[in-house]
Parts: C-alpha cells; structure tokens; sequence
C-alpha cells in the first residue's frame, strides 16, 4: 500500500509539473519593455514548443549546471535538447521497470512493488548522471583535439615569426593550414579580433574561458607579456609549446598505462577461472 502511495505521489507530481510547464509565464516588466523595443519573435510551435515545455522547469531548477552549460557550448549543443535527452533518459529508468512488473503482475506473477520501486529510483538516477557523464567526456575529447592543435600551431608559429612576420600573420597563416573543429575557432577568435579591432592575446583569453581550455588562457598571458618585442614573443611561444608538448606526452602515456591496467583484469578473470576448471575435478573427485 505504500509504495502504491509514493507511486501515485510522483505520478501526480509529474503531472502539475507538466502543467506549470505548459501554463504561460507572466512576462517580467524589463522583459515587456524589451519586447516593445524588439521586433516579435515567432512562437515556437509543435514538438519544439513542447521540448521547452519539458525543459522549462529543469531552467528554473538551475539546470544544466555552470559545468554542462559550458561542455554544451563547446561541443554545439542546445542545452533544452539535452535537458529533453536528460528528461527522457530519467523517466524511461523511472518507468521501465515498474511497467514491467505491472505486465507481470496482469499475468498473474504476483511480483511486489517494494524492488521495483528502489530499482526504477536506481535506474532515474543512473539515466541522469549518464547523460551529463557522455557530454562531459565528449567535451573533454574536444578539449583534448584542441590542446593538439594548439601545440601544432606553436610548432610552426615562431618558425614565421623568425622568418619575418608579425604575430597576428603568422597566427592567421599558420591557422589557414589547420583543419579541425579546434583550428577552425582558433580563426574564428582571430577573424573576430581582427574585424573587431582587438588584440588577439584578448580573442584567445576569450576563447579559453568558452571552452575552458587553460593553455589558450596561458598562451594569450605569454602574449601579453611579451607584447612589442618579436624576440620574447618568440621565445615565449617556443617554451609554451615544448612545455604543453611534454605535458600532452604524458598524459598519453598515463592514458596508454590505464588502458594496459584495464585491459589486465579481464585476462585475470579469464586465467582465475581456467584455474577454477583445472582444480575443480580434482577436488570434486576429492573423498576424505
């Protein structure tokens, strides 16, 4: 009895929650006014109104939080479209199992509700932290191709510089001969900079705090402090590059000597369990 009641609290629960969602807010005052200065913007109609619908309560909840909002923004992602895929992802955990039991229970299994309740909040909660656990490692896969591309660029720059180009020059030109999600906003933040007047040392902060990438923050502070001099920057560049180099290799090898960590434990089980086959028979056969 019970669980029946938690049950139907949390389905009544999801119910009001999707009716405020789908109620209209009041707009604010500063958001009327506003509105008055713009030009109407068309109402989101069919399955995308009901997307922000879904994910309207999640935005008052605070979610996605500070960290997801920025692994979205640089993997390109509509956080209402994750937040859906998040939703979506929970409830199937949340009622997958207690659809099951029901379809049990109609065929005359008599299964109780008190596991398949614990195991429905089990999977719901398993759902969410999935669905932020993928985008953070897919962000962290794209933080990583940008590190890459960062220290191929730093390989080639001061060869430019020395040649006789200045800083943004050999930055742009180098950047042209790069291909890659990660070289093309290292342009983008350039091509910005450049049509909008400002240092490119400034572009690369910005673009660093975006991603969150720290060695673009780092590589735009080693402009800044050797802006003027073509030597230091130079020199700057090249020991920021040996540096982010070194550390790249070794986190290649601390990724490679993980793998071999992992891919030891299922050649310990496999030899554990042949050992298993091998001593069995013989203590089976074993009468004291």
């Amino acid at each position: 009895m019970t669980t029946l009641i938690v049950i139907g609290a949390l389905l009544g629960a999801t119910t009001a929650w999707l009716a405020v969602s789908l109620a209209p807010r009041r707009p604010s005052a500063a958001e009327a006014l506003d509105a008055l200065r713009r030009p109407p913007v068309p109402a989101p109609a069919g399955a995308e109104r009901a997307r922000q619908a879904l994910a309207a309560p999640l935005y008052q909840l605070r979610l996605p939080r500070t960290q997801t909002l920025r692994d979205l923004a640089v993997l390109d992602r509509d956080p209402t479209t994750f937040l859906v895929t998040q939703l979506g992802l929970a409830a199937l955990g949340l009622l997958a199992p207690t659809a099951t039991v029901a379809a049990l229970n109609l065929m005359g299994a008599g299964i109780g509700w008190g596991v398949p309740a614990g195991i429905s909040i089990l999977l719901a909660a398993g759902g969410y932290v999935i669905a932020e656990a993928s985008v953070h490692e897919d962000a962290e896969n794209r933080r990583l191709l940008m590190r890459y591309t960062i220290a191929a660029l730093l390989d080639v720059i001061p060869t430019s510089l020395a040649a006789g180009a200045g800083i943004e020059q050999a930055m742009t030109s180098t950047s042209r001969n790069a291909s890659g999600w990660a070289a093309d906003r290292i342009r983008d933040a350039l091509a910005y900079a450049r049509d909008n007047h400002q240092p490119i040392a400034q572009a690369l902060r910005d673009l660093g705090e975006e991603t969150g990438v720290v060695e673009l923050e780092q590589l735009a502070g080693s402009l800044y402090l050797a802006a003027g001099e073509g030597s230091r920057i130079r020199e700057a560049l090249i020991q920021r590059g040996e540096s982010l180099s070194d550390r790249l290799t070794a986190d290649l090898e601390a990724r490679a000597e993980s793998a071999t960590e992992r891919m030891s434990i299922p050649l310990m089980a496999l030899t554990s369990l042949f050992l298993v086959a091998l001593i069995y028979p013989a203590m089976a056969a074993f009468q004291p």
